[in-house]
């Protein structure tokens, strides 16, 4: 019995890594497409993203990306930077896709940090 809850535990170990080395490798490149690709709202200004932290399901499939933004005058509005990566949604994506090198491309969903508190909750 002992071996088989160790064995268990290893299995788990492994995959916990590996769910980590994965989760590492899609905040890099992420990140690298927010820094290439330029953002603007609706006002035509340019938004600054940045990636926070993310959580990839267990199944590697989809991925919650929590963002936070750089500039001041969008900082409290989370539903026109909402709109700004909806409307954008498509380049994202496809930039993400192209950069990564994973077997599955996970599906990508974004969530606005509400204020800097929530910043030390999710991030490491």
């Amino acid at each position: 019995m002992k071996k088989n809850l160790s064995l268990e535990k290893i299995k788990e170990e492994k995959k916990k890594s590996r769910i980590d080395k994965i989760s590492s490798l899609i905040r890099r490149t992420l990140a690298e497409v927010f820094l290439t690709q330029n953002f603007y709202d609706s006002d035509g200004k340019i938004v600054f993203l940045s990636v926070s932290n993310i959580f990839l399901s267990g199944d590697g499939k989809t991925v919650t990306v929590y963002i936070d933004t750089l500039n001041n005058d969008t900082q409290n509005n989370h539903e026109e930077i909402l709109k700004t990566i909806e409307y954008n949604s498509v380049k994202i994506r496809k930039e993400f896709s192209s950069k990564i090198e994973l077997r599955y491309t996970p599906k990508l969903r974004f969530e606005v940090l509400k204020n800097k508190m929530k910043k030390t909750e999710h991030g490491k």
